[in-house]
């Protein structure tokens, strides 16, 4: 069994995995897959967890180029951050002592761009359930005048996903007990990232 590692070296295998996914990343036989599914079977100990959005163009273990059982992926359209997610993250961090979580957007994000439209426009609706995630992401930006005065969709499409990554690590604080006090008792670190989609680089928000 794996002891918990830091923060810093959670953080330090990320980067260096995004680095071998840019590179190409390692190959896997199915002998080494087999060994690894029976490893796990009688647990799991992610040194981090990724919570990203749900497009299938951002698979976190492959950006990340990490094994089976290295990271607690929670995957929403628009990686937005309400109870169910918060739940999830205090089981990684209480139960499987994950020391690192990762917020995840992405460049490109249909859920992004849907909200943007939707806070442009005041009579746009989706359905019920859609309406209620656009309007988690629209929380992020509803009072930034960054996004106000930027001059095109474009634009504001980039603020609101970035904005929006920092309101989701925030609400990881404000909405759980656990993850803050991990976060000040130094056993837990939060960061956000963006991935590009077109380069395949995820660039860290610190």
């Amino acid at each position: 069994m794996e002891t918990t590692v830091t923060p810093k070296e959670a953080l330090r295998r990320l980067k260096a995995g995004n680095q071998r996914f840019l590179q190409g990343g390692h190959s896997l036989t199915a002998l080494d897959l087999e060994k690894m599914r029976g490893e796990l079977v009688s647990g799991q100990h992610p040194f981090a967890v990724v919570i990203a959005c749900s497009d299938s163009r951002v698979p976190p273990s492959l950006i990340f180029d990490q094994d089976l059982g290295d990271l607690f992926v929670i995957r929403v359209a628009g990686n937005v951050v309400g109870p169910s997610q918060v739940a999830s993250v205090e089981y990684a961090v209480d139960v499987l002592k994950s020391s690192l979580v990762v917020v995840v957007g992405h460049t490109g994000c249909g859920a992004i761009g849907a909200a943007v439209k939707a806070m442009l426009n005041p009579d746009l609706h989706y359905s019920p359930s859609m309406d209620m995630l656009m309007g988690r992401i629209g929380e992020a930006i509803e009072d930034d005048p960054a996004f106000s005065d930027a001059p095109s969709i474009d634009a504001k499409c980039t603020i609101a996903g970035r904005a929006n990554v920092q309101h989701a690590l925030g609400n990881l604080v404000s909405l759980s007990d656990i993850i803050g006090t991990a976060v000040s008792e130094g056993r837990l670190e939060l960061i956000g990232a963006e991935y590009d989609m077109a380069s395949g680089i995820v660039h860290w928000m610190r």
